[in-house]
């Protein structure tokens, strides 16, 4: 099963797929206050900073916190870049699709699954972040992060069967639509304009158009004198 350990401090967190820490940040007000006026003061330039260093964002809107209270998290993967990816925490209120008598019914079957633990009782809600379009729920007993939407490996084939033989009723695949996710991978095609958009935003291009400004701003004067 893979997970998201819980740290304050950031702690590993080891797949076959990659290597990463976790840290938990909460938005600040104030913080965020003057942020919103270095956005302006600077024209903008602030603001495509912190869109080069998503790292350097987090910092300055948020303060360090334990993971079960950040709504901001920070992943740091371990190779010899270090690279820093933001990722929201995402609230999913389960109040109006059942109450607490329903829940009992239906994880009746299965109480000790991911699902089950990841519901905030009797407030009947999830927290998740989404990676690389995997979600991962908070575990509120165990304090720490899981992957959702597939069968736990702690499932033997006679538990598989026993749980999941006669089909998932219609309340129990609301549930997991709501907490897992839609069963489909989601391709999104940008339109155009926001591709180019973000290629205008990129480092490269930027110090090229400066350079560019700056040579053009320097040699009209020379050429002007020598005119």
């Amino acid at each position: 099963m893979m997970r998201l350990p819980r740290s304050q401090d950031g702690a590993q967190f080891c797949s076959r797929e990659n290597d990463v820490e976790i840290f938990g940040y909460r938005t600040h007000g104030f913080r965020r206050a003057v942020c919103i006026a270095g956005y302006v003061l600077s024209c903008g330039v602030l603001l495509l900073v912190f869109y080069w260093k998503p790292a350097w964002d987090v910092w300055a809107n948020c303060v360090p916190c334990d993971l079960h209270e950040a709504d901001v998290v920070l992943l740091r993967a371990t190779d010899e870049f270090q690279r820093y990816t933001r990722k929201k925490v995402i609230w999913v209120d389960l109040s109006k699709l059942l109450d607490n008598n329903k829940l009992s019914n239906i994880l009746r079957n299965d109480k000790e699954c991911v699902i089950s633990k990841a519901i905030m009782k009797p407030r009947l809600k999830v927290r998740y972040i989404q990676v690389q379009k995997i979600r991962y729920v908070w575990d509120v007993s165990a304090k720490q992060f899981h992957r959702i939407g597939s069968l736990e490996d702690s499932n033997t084939c006679y538990e598989i069967h026993r749980k999941f033989g006669e089909g998932l009723t219609k309340q129990e695949q609301d549930l997991r639509r709501v907490i897992c996710g839609p069963n489909r991978i989601e391709v999104e095609i940008r339109p155009i304009w926001k591709l180019l958009f973000k290629e205008i935003l990129n480092p490269f291009y930027v110090f090229q158009a400066f350079t560019a400004l700056t040579f053009d701003t320097v040699k009209h004067p020379k050429a002007t004198s020598r005119a």
